[in-house]
């Protein structure tokens, strides 16, 4: 009968622990996916106000002037691409993937016309695309941000960066 008890102890005991570790790893996941996100829409609201290159060039700013915030750009899409990986890579979710891919085209294309001799140039051909883009990235973060992106916006998102000429 003891040996019984004991062995129901060390069941339950055992449980028990099993129990709150599987609590532990659960919320550590949910506060990594709520960082993921937190990056994602932080990196959304630096890039949606990317009409103001289209402000810049006709104000005729100078090319280091242009570099320095497409630089910022690139980055805050570096950081957006990356995010949307992570978060595709916990979840499989397609809309992700489709974000990843969509930050990844900007990415090139603002590190491509920071680079260039002549940015104006490059960016010329495209401001009412990057305007376009800035307004789609505007209607992600007013209709709940990242973790609320719906395929179809997805899609756009990923077929307005598929345009950009690089």
């Amino acid at each position: 009968m003891n040996r019984l008890l004991a062995l129901a102890v060390a069941l339950l005991i055992i449980s028990a622990s099993l129990g709150y570790a599987y609590h532990q790893q659960e919320r550590e996941f949910e506060a990594t996916l709520n960082g993921i996100l937190d990056v994602s829409n932080i990196a959304v609201f630096c890039l949606e106000d990317m009409n103001t290159i289209g402000i810049m060039l006709d104000g005729n700013v100078s090319n280091d002037v242009l570099r320095e915030r497409l630089s910022r750009y690139a980055y805050c899409s570096l950081m957006l691409e990356k995010a949307a990986f992570s978060f595709y890579l916990l979840n499989e979710d397609e809309r992700y993937w489709r974000l990843h891919v969509a930050a990844s085209n900007l990415e090139v294309y603002l590190h491509t016309a920071m680079n260039s001799p002549n940015p104006d140039e490059v960016l010329s051909d495209d401001v009412k695309l990057l305007d376009e883009i800035s307004r789609e990235l505007g209607a992600i973060l007013e209709n709940g941000g990242v973790g609320e992106l719906s395929p179809a916006r997805a899609e756009r998102l990923f077929n307005l960066t598929q345009r950009l000429s690089s």
